[in-house]
């Protein structure tokens, strides 16, 4: 894999392409979509290179002249400063043995400029809906694999966009099924699997970490899910699964709770999203835990402002001692609307977030919750977040 991360980031930086895909996952840049977009680029590297003519390229091979080929790029959706925030991304990458210094990440390239100067396609992982900035990737989006509940709201792709959308526990089951798909038609059905066994092991430690080990309490694991870790183990044929699994996630868990050096600031732009006007960063501890932290409000206050955002949805989950969630409403700008986005999500149904108010100190203009339905997720709160919006 180092080989093909090598061999891109150098020949991006020559501009020594004919063509360029790129795959990118969404803004929250965790595990599951880091993965997602650095083994499906990888990926689609390995399947060119199997499908490329070689009586086409026969003339170039002696060096007599120059060759430029497809180059897919995996992009790192977050700033390069700021990837050391993503504790279990960073953790799982050096564990693999991938330097983080010959990643390509968002802020490396002017990718509208990019994009533009040649004959480009962009592949999203992990999300289907583009983040205002984003919108300029729509032109270029050929393929979509996400496992998010399909939102036709702002769909603004061709027609022809190939989707793979399915509700799972993790995207990278959806890759590596994708994967297996394509490797089939050209009679090689685990050939990427074995060639690239580092995507085999992180594909297979993300599905690991995204249902929390199949966890009842949790819930987030399906069949599917299930059937692509049964066959990646299949590969990989651990000397004991059950061991195994367990020994990643708690690697994995370590490695993103491990917050205990970043400051509040640091904290809410290590897993966030922005959906309309509202922030929502995701914690690794809870959210009580987080504004008991030195001027956490005033870190929540200055992301608002940086992001234009009127208010701020925080969540937090725990898995020291079982699962436990929380959750908080936070405005200074707009308190007023705060209070209604809460009492819209007291409410809501589909699902029941089973939120139960409690008070904390020091809070002002914060409703904080202790969350009961320990099975909804960011994911959950999207939907809720964007019907609101709706009826403003």
């Amino acid at each position: 894999m180092n080989e093909y991360i090598g061999s891109t980031v150098a020949k991006l930086k020559t501009n020594s392409f004919s063509g360029l895909t790129i795959v990118i996952g969404n803004e929250s840049c965790d595990l599951d979509t880091a993965v997602s977009s650095l083994v499906f680029a990888n990926f689609l590297y390995w399947q060119h290179n199997q499908l490329k003519c070689k009586v086409c390229t026969k003339e170039y091979r002696d060096g007599s002249m120059e060759y430029k080929d497809e180059l897919f790029v995996p992009v790192i959706n977050v700033d390069r400063n700021d990837f050391p925030l993503k504790t279990e991304v960073a953790h799982l990458f050096r564990e693999k043995g991938i330097s983080e210094s010959d990643l390509i990440y968002r802020d490396d390239y002017d990718l509208p400029q990019l994009l533009n100067s040649t004959k480009s396609k962009v592949v999203l992982v992990d999300h289907h809906v583009l983040a205002t900035k984003d919108k300029f990737l729509a032109e270029y989006v050929t393929e979509i694999i996400d496992h998010r509940p399909l939102d036709k709201s702002g769909w603004c792709y061709k027609p022809d966009t190939r989707t793979t959308i399915e509700i799972v526990g993790s995207c990278c089951t959806l890759v590596a099924q994708r994967i297996k798909d394509l490797s089939s038609l050209v009679a090689k059905d685990v050939d990427f699997f074995n060639a690239y066994p580092a995507c085999s092991e992180m594909l297979h430690a993300t599905i690991i970490l995204d249902t929390v080990n199949f966890s009842k309490e949790v819930n987030k694991g399906t069949p599917h899910d299930e059937e692509i870790i049964l066959f990646l183990e299949s590969l990989l044929k651990p000397a004991d699964y059950k061991a195994e699994r367990l020994n990643e996630l708690n690697r994995l868990l370590a490695a993103r709770t491990d917050v205990s050096h970043l400051s509040a600031a640091q904290l809410m732009k290590k897993d966030v999203k922005v959906i309309g006007n509202v922030l929502v960063p995701s914690f690794p501890i809870l959210v009580k835990e987080f504004l008991s932290r030195p001027e956490a409000l005033k870190a929540v206050s200055e992301a608002l402002t940086q992001t234009n955002c009127d208010m701020a949805l925080l969540l937090g989950m725990d898995l020291s001692e079982g699962l436990k969630r929380d959750t908080a409403v936070f405005s200074d700008s707009k308190p007023q609307k705060a209070v209604l986005l809460s009492k819209f999500l007291e409410d809501f149904k589909s699902p029941s977030f089973n939120l139960s108010p409690e008070q904390l100190e020091n809070a002002t203009n914060c409703s904080y919750y202790c969350q009961l339905n320990l099975s909804a997720s960011r994911k959950q709160y999207i939907p809720a977040l964007n019907q609101f919006h709706g009826i403003l």
